[in-house]
């Protein structure tokens, strides 16, 4: 008799992931057939050229192929920030077995082709809204409203439309027919193949929120360049991170930050940690769910003791609704590079040292903030708990 040979697994796709894809794609043809261009010397419709700055099909074409590399060279950059230079703790590791997709399937390629070029709309519209009326770039108009707190509004906001959008896609009604293409992946690592694995509506609604809470942002508190740019760049950095596997504990300067743990929770346990940029929503409707390393991490201090003592080591670490004052930091630097290279950029020559008054009151405002923060955290001095359990 012969050896019966198994089955090769092959996983199932569900018809209507596609069929909806491929509807949402159809919609955006249609619409752009119907669209005029941008401006009259544009040979593009709107919808594919909303700047208006792509005169001709082979300019688009270019732009569209470096943005591609350019995703790739970030991703690599921070894998190999994780790996080689700062040696970040790995959250893929564990006694017990790690459901990793390890090879993308023909379907898996096919979602990231077809996000490729959605992204690179979502950027278009993106930059359309940060050269448009909306956002101010003169140095004098940088205050501490337009700056920092535009900054933080922007992802707060952000989290808050994201939350309801991100658990209804978790719905068994609709989770099929979008969503279910994300959550292939149990444990994230490949850093942006895994974040853009998702259905195209995901991504279109995502570029659509993030592009309306520039805009509530704008209305209100008001926005300079230096902070919608950045925004834009901590999003995107950010979005990779959440699916890298190395516990980087990158966060914003708001109340309650997400980390990129609390992400890797939620493709393990689907129905918690719904936010990516902050976890109060999460906490405010009961869904956030602490990080639990995949391996117990018991450390057997004393094998020669006649009572066998194991201790969970920890570092004491500050309130999880406090960010770190390095957050606070970063963003003041961050925010004075890029609103300074803006201003030399617009004028031509390097801002005079009357326009750095402008940075007065968001550096005083950070520095008390990331002060305070400090002075909130108990691990700063290096201090340990044990938590002991005798045998």
């Amino acid at each position: 008799m012969e050896d019966m040979k198994p089955e090769k697994h092959k996983t199932y796709v569900d018809p209507r992931g596609p069929m909806s894809a491929a509807a949402l794609i159809g919609l955006f043809v249609v619409a752009t057939l119907c669209s005029k261009p941008a401006r009259p010397e544009s040979a593009l419709p709107w919808t594919l050229n909303p700047t208006g700055e792509f005169t001709t099909v082979l300019g688009y074409v270019m732009m569209y192929a470096i943005t591609i590399p350019a995703k790739e060279i970030m991703n690599v950059g921070l894998q190999f920030l994780g790996t080689s230079v700062f040696r970040f703790k790995r959250m893929d590791e564990g006694d017990g077995p790690v459901g990793k997709l390890e090879v993308l399937e023909f379907h898996d390629l096919c979602y990231l082709a077809l996000n490729t070029l959605v992204e690179f709309l979502g950027l278009n519209y993106i930059s359309a809204f940060l050269l448009s009326s909306h956002v101010v770039y003169p140095l004098r108009h940088f205050s501490l409203f337009s700056g920092p707190l535009a900054f933080v509004m922007i992802m707060v906001i952000n989290d808050i439309i994201y939350y309801p959008f991100h658990a209804v896609a978790h719905k068994r009604w609709v989770y099929p027919l979008c969503h279910k293409q994300h959550h292939r992946q149990f444990v994230p690592f490949r850093g942006y193949a895994d974040a853009a694995n998702q259905h195209p509506f995901e991504q279109t609604y995502g570029f659509s929120i993030f592009i309306l809470s520039m805009w509530i942002t704008s209305k209100t508190l008001g926005l300079h360049a230096s902070s919608a740019w950045f925004a834009m760049l901590s999003w995107a950095i950010l979005n990779i991170c959440n699916h890298l596997a190395f516990d980087t504990r990158i966060h914003l300067p708001v109340p309650y930050p997400a980390l990129p743990r609390d992400h890797n929770m939620h493709h393990r346990f689907p129905t918690c940690n719904y936010s990516t940029l902050s976890s109060m929503m999460d906490r405010f409707y009961g869904t956030y769910r602490s990080y639990k390393p995949l391996g117990p991490q018991k450390v057997k201090l004393d094998p020669s003791a006649p009572v066998s003592v194991e201790e969970l080591v920890a570092p004491v670490t500050r309130p999880e609704s406090v960010p770190s004052p390095k957050s606070f930091w970063v963003l003041l630097v961050a925010l004075v590079v890029v609103a300074t290279t803006i201003e030399a950029v617009r004028t031509g020559k390097c801002p005079d040292y009357h326009h750095y008054v402008s940075f007065a009151k968001s550096t005083v405002c950070l520095n008390i903030a990331a002060l305070a923060c400090g002075a909130l955290d108990p691990g700063a001095a290096g201090r340990q708990y044990f938590r002991k359990k005798v045998l």
